[in-house]
């Protein structure tokens, strides 16, 4: 029987040459991340040999990197308690790591003993806590076939299993323990239930079991200095569980109000049925580059819903003249009919009037526009390493909220590089739903959401890691 630690334990001489080990490690290839990486092993300072994670050399020196959490656990050494009728008590603690694994990947049991000398096993593994028996199966072949085992008429594939090694053990054990020794694992559900076959290098144990709840662990071993800690998990989990359904009902309502929004809005008719132009194509230099400037007036059109949100689109209509390989600048300015009217007094219908005062607006005193609207239309295309590419944007697009009630304007100005047909750009401009907003609170309940699902699952006061029970 076994009463030792890892200190005990540990066999750290070179089994060719008796020299001692080390810590070392050695950079190979892994095709997962598809680079190289830096891997432990053991080294002997005397003859050189060299020991990975499938030797049990490697954890004579590497055992204790697995097991600084070992006293993380709702289990101890001597505690007492009835499951299904039968008392038991914890008299033993082994753990495993996965040997497959380079970071810690463990799992414990804990071995407790009835009265009648049987034995339950309590395996514990990424806070979920299992209890097995022995069993012995009706029909069971480990040797017939190289590719699956049969189990009572199941068949388990051989890749299924993972091997453990044994990397830390304390108490009374049925058997004598060493570290780093290896077992063969096989985990599955039958009927649903769950068995588990061990297979070692002497022995074969086969056991089966069920979940236990940490609750039902502390009612069993009546655990009093948990009780509290656990209670206030479980009802915290449990609020944010139920938030977490509150911010999923949000996203949904956000996520649907979005999608109505994109096919409701109300469209301002007749914006550009009446145009004043003053100008069309008139040559400027700047930067030492001819350019042309074309200016027109809009409306006026009538504007409802204050307080609504709406949405101004400027666009390019190719089917009137293409944009090709060249640029177009826009500036728009939604302007009140009272207010121009105010300022222009007399000379509304003065065109050299009217086209001086829109090449001025930026220095007056007092802006003129309620709304201004500013962009670029252009195309390009050319060559490169993957042959041709052809790239445009030929409309803009704001949203805004009207102040109030009336009659608009909307100015236009527009500049180029070539000559171009000022009819060519398009506005529009409509009440909207303001379906960005409700993507926008959608992200919010997203994220809520999602915060409140990880607390719901994780949100934990006691010392110990416990899963969702």
């Amino acid at each position: 029987m076994s009463t030792g630690k890892n200190d005990k334990m540990n066999a750290s001489e070179c089994p060719s040459c008796g020299g001692n080990l080390t810590r070392s490690s050695k950079s190979i290839y892994d095709e997962d991340e598809e680079e190289d990486i830096e891997v432990p092993l053991a080294l002997c300072v005397q003859c050189g040999a060299e020991y990975d994670q499938h030797t049990g050399e490697f954890y004579s020196i590497f055992a204790d990197d697995y097991t600084y959490d070992v006293d993380s656990s709702i289990f101890s050494l001597g505690l007492k308690g009835e499951l299904n009728g039968t008392e038991y008590e914890i008299i033993g603690h082994i753990r495993y790591q996965e040997e497959d694994e380079y970071e810690k990947s463990t799992w414990d049991e804990w071995v407790a003993v009835s009265s009648e000398g049987t034995f339950c096993y309590f395996v514990e593994e990424e806070g979920s806590v299992f209890s097995y028996t022995d069993y012995i199966p009706e029909s069971i072949d480990l040797e017939s076939n190289p590719e699956k085992i049969e189990f009572e008429g199941k068949y388990i594939d051989r890749e299924e299993g993972y091997g453990g090694r044994l990397v830390y053990a304390e108490g009374e054990l049925p058997w004598q323990p060493e570290i780093g020794e290896y077992s063969l694992c096989f985990d599955f559900k039958k009927d649903g239930v769950h068995y588990s076959i061990e297979q070692s290098e002497d022995e074969v144990s086969i056991t089966k079991g069920e979940r236990v709840t940490y609750g039902e662990l502390i009612r069993i071993f009546n655990i009093e200095e948990y009780k509290d800690a656990y209670e206030s998990t479980v009802n915290k989990r449990k609020n944010f569980r139920n938030r977490g359904r509150v911010y999923k009902l949000g996203l949904l309502v956000s996520i649907l109000l979005s999608f109505y929004s994109c096919f409701s809005s109300k469209p301002v008719n007749g914006i550009m049925n009446q145009r004043k132009v003053f100008a069309v194509n008139s040559p400027m230099i700047e930067d030492n580059k001819v350019m042309y400037r074309s200016q027109v007036l809009y409306g006026p059109f009538d504007v409802t819903d204050t307080g609504s949100l709406h949405a101004i689109k400027v666009r390019v209509d190719e089917s009137i003249q293409r944009l090709t390989r060249e640029w177009q600048s826009f500036r728009l300015m939604l302007i009140g009919k009272d207010r121009f009217e105010n300022r222009a007094g007399e000379k509304m219908t003065d065109p050299a009037y009217l086209s001086t005062l829109f090449k001025t607006i930026d220095s007056l005193e007092e802006p003129l526009e309620s709304y201004t609207v500013e962009g670029d239309f252009w195309d390009e295309d050319g060559y490169d390493s993957d042959g041709y590419w052809h790239e445009s944007d030929l409309s803009a697009e704001s949203d805004f909220v009207i102040d109030s009630d009336g009659k608009y304007y909307f100015y236009l100005e527009l500049y180029s590089q070539k000559p171009r047909n000022h009819e060519a750009v398009v506005i529009s401009m409509s009440k909207v739903m303001g379906y960005r907003y409700f993507i926008v609170i959608a992200v919010i309940f997203l994220i809520l959401w999602a915060i409140n699902s990880v607390r719901s699952r994780f949100y934990n006061e006691l010392p110990f890691e416990m899963f969702r029970e």
